[in-house]
């Protein structure tokens, strides 16, 4: 989802999972989309909220011969170019590359806060026991996914500052407010230095 909102009177550009769809992973038509929604918000200085749900990305044969993994590349590369102010809330699923892709792992966020309902990881434990462990008997496989769903819980992370806090969803609004406000009372006032002017969109 993508979309441009007034939060307080500021306007906003909303990058959004959606679950009801696929279960919120992104497919190559999903990625250019985002790619071209932040080329327009970095072009009209508006800050970019991000709103993580995903459990990753579409793979397979059909993902493959869209060139999922250029559109991977080409979207993250345009987030790192992306000078206006970038605000991400992780609401639940977030996992692997996709993670990057929605402004979460070190692709260049100002703000990245959770909702104590986030699940932050490399993919989901019920299959990463089984990558990590393997063939394991069931007792024992169901105490590795017990441990990684622990593991992926947003406390370990803010813990480790990896993100900066955990809020109360009811909060949400008030948070994105309060740090618009911060914005807007920065050196640069938000503005973008419009790095992505002539960025591809599509190739």
């Amino acid at each position: 989802i993508t979309c441009l909102a007034r939060i307080n009177g500021q306007v906003v550009g909303i990058n959004a999972s959606n679950p009801i769809v696929n279960v919120g992973a992104t497919n190559t038509d999903a990625l250019e989309k985002s790619t071209s929604f932040l080329c327009l918000c970095d072009s009209y200085n508006i800050p970019l909220i991000f709103l993580a749900d995903t459990p990753g990305h579409f793979t397979g044969k059909e993902a493959e011969l869209k060139r999922v993994g250029s559109r991977v590349v080409n979207q993250i590369q345009a987030l790192f170019q992306v000078t206006v102010p970038k605000i991400t809330i992780n609401i639940r699923k977030n996992y692997g590359q996709a993670m990057g892709n929605m402004c979460s792992g070190g692709t260049g966020h100002d703000f990245l806060v959770a909702w104590p309902t986030a699940e932050l990881g490399f993919m989901d434990p019920t299959i990463a026991a089984d990558v990590v462990y393997g063939n394991l008997p069931e007792e024992e496989r169901q105490k590795k996914v017990e441990k990684m769903m622990a593991d992926t819980s947003p406390y370990p992370a803010a813990g480790s500052y990896w993100i900066q806090d955990i809020i109360n969803p009811y909060d949400t609004r008030k948070y994105i407010i309060s740090v618009l406000d911060i914005v807007r009372d920065s050196k640069n006032q938000g503005m973008s230095k419009h790095l992505l002017a002539n960025w591809p969109k599509k190739f």
